[in-house]
């Protein structure tokens, strides 16, 4: 057992991370949702080989699955209770938004996604084990926020408050009963209501990894290799989820770079841009291959269409 009161990590973006995966024993990905950084601390920890518990502050970010194969065998479960601060949490076709006192969970060896403004949040590591007979149909109720208004919701804050107010010093037996209560409790709160519909696997990946392209639509290096690692899923497997969508995954980054140009080229606010600014800010890096590409899309060079959708006067090269 590892127990610590003072903070056990402080730390910012990627040495926040690394930090982060090696004592919960996860096997996550954050960035920075605003400029790109963020800062994390990690409060208080209780670290057992089936049960951890931390108590962790963020500025805003983003957390998804790692590339790669994480560990099936260890903590599967996240139980998070927001204290402070809103997030937003996808799993399995599901979308919730989190506020203070209510609680979700996410299974975090599938793909998933977190965003969040600067919250503090109390989390509770879990063991599939745990879940295994108390809780079946777990998979159903992934990114469901449990708020307080239910009597077991209230019950589950409850004792997520009473988990982290006690000095964490009993013996890891001890400890592990109180995890099995509080995935019990968990478990009768969530079947007290109908799961949220979600979609079928492979639509909820293709949902996640579209959602990962338009994050990254302005990064001019965006490739596949790049969304595989944000969705946590290797290159072929990305490839094998998109297939059936009757588009290629870079051709689909295109369409969607250019239906942005293309909606920034209509606004008029943004008529005093040049047209090469707008296009590198959406990823394009070489201003003959985009307008070769916007025209074959939408019919019109991007100077002419901007003309034509605010009605200005065309601009002829003589």
């Amino acid at each position: 057992m590892q127990f610590s009161n003072q903070p056990v990590l402080r730390e910012s973006d990627g040495a926040f991370q690394r930090g982060l995966n090696g004592l919960l024993e996860t096997h996550f990905k954050l960035s920075g949702t605003s400029n790109g950084t963020f800062d994390g601390e990690i409060q208080r920890s209780y670290i057992s080989p089936k049960l951890r518990l931390a108590d962790i502050a963020f500025s805003p970010h983003f957390t998804c699955l790692k590339a790669g194969k994480p560990n099936r065998h260890r903590t599967s479960y996240l139980v998070s209770h927001q204290i402070e601060g809103t997030s937003r949490v996808t799993q399995g076709g599901r979308e919730s938004d989190i506020h203070p006192g209510e609680i979700f969970f996410i299974d975090t060896t599938r793909p998933f996604q977190i965003e969040t403004d600067n919250i503090r949040t109390r989390s509770i590591y879990l063991d599939t084990a745990f879940w295994r007979d108390t809780f079946p149909e777990r998979d159903q109720y992934t990114a469901t926020a449990l708020g307080p208004e239910t009597t077991f919701g209230r019950a589950c804050a409850t004792m997520f408050d009473e988990i982290f107010d006690m000095p964490w010093m009993l013996d890891d037996t001890a400890m592990l009963r109180i995890g099995e209560s509080m995935a019990g409790l968990i478990a009768v709160a969530m079947i007290s209501r109908p799961p949220l519909c979600g979609s079928e696997p492979d639509v909820s990946t293709i949902d996640l990894i579209r959602s990962a392209v338009r994050r990254n639509l302005s990064d001019p290096e965006l490739s596949c290799a790049c969304i595989a690692e944000e969705v946590g899923l290797s290159m072929r497997q990305v490839h094998a989820h998109f297939s059936g969508t009757g588009t290629t995954l870079m051709r689909f980054a295109m369409a969607e770079r250019l239906a942005r140009v293309a909606r920034d080229l209509e606004n008029p606010a943004l008529a005093d841009h040049p047209v090469s600014a707008i296009a590198f800010e959406w990823g394009f890096n070489e201003a003959a291959h985009f307008s070769r590409r916007f025209k074959t899309r939408y019919g019109l060079p991007p100077a002419q269409y901007r003309a034509r959708a605010l009605s200005l006067p065309v601009k002829l090269k003589h």
